[in-house]
């Protein structure tokens, strides 16, 4: 795994240090971490690690394309997964869960309109104690 995280940094002009690797790990199982929970999680493997480095580091991964990052419930959320779908936070539970939906359509009306789409993102709030999560 560590051999794929050097290879997707490089791809993408980055340097593969520790720091970088020790968050694309904890971030590629799946799963919406605020800046302090990525910074508590990764200071287990790498205890030299500050929380500005974190934030720089998250940052640079977004803005590489390796990250997607979305603002909830007043703090910012990074996750691994790139493909449109949809962030439900949970009122009820404050969990975020991804659901998949087909969103080609709303981005082919957006391009329609004019609009070059870069990124989509799509945050619904809602009470889930009756959902499935599959």
């Amino acid at each position: 795994m560590e051999k794929d995280i050097v290879e997707l940094l490089r791809s993408v002009g980055l340097k593969a240090t520790p720091q970088r690797i020790a968050i694309i790990k904890l971030l590629i199982n799946g799963g919406h971490f605020s800046i302090d929970q990525v910074f508590n999680e990764v200071r287990v493997v790498e205890p030299t690690i500050s929380i500005s480095t974190v934030y720089n580091t998250l940052n640079a991964l977004v803005k590489a394309g390796i990250l997607r990052s979305f603002e909830a419930n007043g703090k910012t959320w990074y996750e691994m997964r790139r493909d449109p779908h949809v962030n439900v936070i949970c009122e009820d539970t404050g969990q975020i869960i991804d659901v998949d939906v087909n969103l080609a359509w709303v981005e082919e009306e957006l391009r329609r309109s004019g609009i070059d789409v870069k990124d989509l993102n799509v945050i619904v709030r809602g009470n889930c104690s009756n959902a499935s999560h599959s």
